[in-house]
């Protein structure tokens, strides 16, 4: 693939968090000449990553909505800007390029790539892919979404290693270039309703995925997915994984088969009954297997595998009450999918910031499994509205009062989950924040 020559270009970065950051760190290694806008840019005059870049040459300024983008030759939209922002808007209707920090480092590099895309499960398919085959002797590095951006590695990166790409919704707008050898779309579930108004508009984002494909490439589609957002042509060129034993690659939840052949039996906590688990399992093995992956790799590689953190984290048992973290549950059904997993009646911690979707489908798991929903931040009175007929919910004003409400009424042998359904970000710097203080909290009972 040929590189793009970014020496002398003037080129406009809007939006530096730490993707808009990467994106300019790599343009000015490669000679271009990089503005940078954000609303927060007077308190990001502060973080040493922005002193570093200013000092090799990167301009800030507060993002101005009557910026002239007449001088620039590349604008890269970070992924947390919609197309209604201003500036976005604007670089659309005259026609100007419009970048994303993913297909800026795309154009630059010639490595096998995954590409891995869904509502819930990136993150950890991704590691789990990232580290089977690092195991397997193939070196592999997971970026994107999943927390380490693609242009902060490539500079670096050999050419024979394999990059894991996580892939938002909102990356995959902005991303044209047919790079992936294999991708999987993993589910699609109510997400992001507050940017994309309709399912059918946030699974269509989710499908851009497919014009990534190398044409050779492969896409793997979940089971519903494929009955329920892919169109016949989409079905007719991916390929179906699942519970049925007609899909390329299924389970009769004791053994993995692909194509109606044994694989490797499923390990014995897995075994018995569908689960998110086991679903990120046969994903992971349908990308495992076209990278040269062999079943007992892969099983190995399984076996020593992490979590990673705040997703259905078991913190401690205090007198008889199990205590579990799933911060990174931030949609509804996340929420759903911890229900399930967990045995026992359940005191959930939930709420927010609400991403649009209704909490009602929540009703048809909990009956009979969670006693009683702690609610806060922002969402709490929705989630009050809409489930209180048929489940008690409580409103508190901190994580730390649900916390202990959580703790006094629970019983020997019950559950206390936090599985928020939300957003963050009204309390909390992200997911990560609200999951270590709900086991700051946990631990000082």
């Amino acid at each position: 693939m040929q590189k793009t020559n970014y020496s002398g270009k003037k080129t406009l970065v809007v939006g530096l968090g730490a993707s808009g950051r990467a994106a300019a760190f790599f343009l000015l290694k490669k000679g271009a000449i990089v503005y940078g806008v954000d609303r927060n840019a007077t308190q990001l005059l502060e973080n040493p990553e922005i002193i570093s870049l200013i000092k090799d040459g990167l301009t800030v300024q507060v993002d101005d909505p009557q910026l002239s983008l007449d001088a620039f030759d590349h604008i890269i939209m970070s992924p947390g800007i919609p197309p209604t922002h201003p500036i976005y808007a604007r670089a659309l209707l005259d026609g100007k390029e419009v970048l994303g920090e993913i297909e800026l480092g795309c154009r630059d590099i010639s490595n096998r790539i995954v590409g891995i895309t869904g509502t819930n499960g990136k993150t950890t398919v991704t590691l789990l892919i990232t580290h089977i085959l690092n195991q397997c002797g193939k070196k592999a590095h997971a970026l994107g979404n999943v927390g380490m951006p693609l242009t902060r590695e490539i500079l670096t990166v050999d050419p024979d290693d394999i990059l894991v790409l996580e892939l938002s919704s909102y990356q995959l707008e902005t991303l044209h270039q047919k790079v992936l050898d294999v991708a999987v779309i993993l589910n699609i579930t109510p997400d992001h309703l507050e940017r994309y108004k309709t399912m059918d508009a946030y699974a269509k984002a989710k499908f851009f995925i497919g014009r990534n494909l190398k044409d050779n490439g492969i896409l793997y589609l979940e089971e519903n997915i494929s009955k329920d957002y892919a169109t016949v042509e989409e079905v007719k060129k991916g390929k179906i994984y699942g519970y049925n034993k007609k899909h390329e690659v299924h389970t009769d939840l004791k053994s993995i088969f692909v194509k109606g052949v044994f694989a490797f039996d499923l390990p014995k906590d897995f075994q018995g009954h569908r689960s998110h688990d086991v679903e990120n399992i046969m994903a992971a093995y349908a990308i495992c297997q076209h990278l040269g992956v062999a079943p007992n790799q892969f099983l190995s590689g399984l076996q020593t595998f992490k979590k990673p953190p705040h997703r259905i984290e078991f913190v401690l048992e205090k007198s008889g009450v199990r205590y579990f973290d799933d911060s990174k549950g931030t949609n509804v059904d996340a929420v759903i999918r911890a229900v399930q997993t967990l045995q026992g009646s359940i005191i959930l911690i939930a709420g927010g910031v609400d991403k649009g979707s209704s909490y009602t489908p929540w009703l048809n798991v909990f009956v009979n499994k969670v006693k009683c929903i702690c609610a806060i931040g922002q969402a709490a009175n929705k989630i009050q509205h809409e489930l209180s007929h048929s489940i008690p919910v409580q409103i508190l004003n901190s994580l730390d009062d649900a916390v202990i409400s959580a703790a006094k009424q629970a019983k020997s042998g019950d559950i206390v989950l936090l599985s928020p359904g939300c957003a963050s970000y009204d309390m909390f710097r992200d997911y990560a924040h609200r999951g270590e203080e709900f086991q700051r909290a946990v631990r000082q009972l």
